[in-house]
């Protein structure tokens, strides 16, 4: 919760510094994803960076190498200098949540039993933009599982509409009458 709180607090910073530079929140959105896969590839890099028994100069070497954007830099040796660089990661997507926010989009993944075909998918994707009023990017991902039927999640809503979730809640209806 306090790692929350923080990452929040520094993704705001970092929002509040584009609008200040008037850098494009979606250039600098791509430049921390960047850095994300990086991380993700070199995990030691952010241990590196992460680590309070490493000096500060060393890494503010480190950051000049692995980030050409002066102000994004700054802003890395800012979280080091801060010793918050293991909540990078944090950071790093409540930033995309804020710029999505700012931007008037949402993401949102649906699941299905089969693959959806292209009018079905653009169906969805019109019907749930006029819904929450928002560009909505959308992830697909089958599941046989599911019988029937299709899940879609935004944020933290779930709109269940599988058979599997059916049958299961038919089950537990059926059970309690039993009893």
């Amino acid at each position: 919760m306090i790692d929350r709180k923080l990452s929040s607090r520094y993704a705001k910073a970092l929002l509040s510094i584009c609008e200040d530079k008037k850098m494009d929140e979606d250039e600098t959105l791509k430049l921390i994803k960047n850095l994300t896969n990086f991380f993700r590839e070199n995990p030691i890099v952010l241990e590196y960076l992460s680590a309070y028994v490493v000096s500060y100069q060393d890494k503010v070497r480190v950051i000049n190498e692995i980030c050409k954007n002066e102000i994004l830099a700054d802003f890395l040796k800012y979280i080091a200098k801060k010793g918050r660089f293991k909540l990078f990661y944090e950071i790093a997507e409540t930033f995309e949540e804020f710029v999505d926010e700012k931007k008037g989009r949402v993401k949102a993944s649906v699941i299905s039993a089969v693959e959806l075909n292209e009018k079905v998918k653009e169906e969805l994707k019109e019907q749930l933009s006029k819904k929450l009023n928002k560009t909505v990017q959308f992830s697909f991902k089958t599941e046989p599982e599911l019988i029937a039927g299709i899940i879609v999640q935004v944020k933290d809503v779930v709109y269940d509409g599988s058979l599997r979730t059916y049958l299961a809640n038919l089950k537990q209806k059926l059970m309690r009458l039993s009893i």
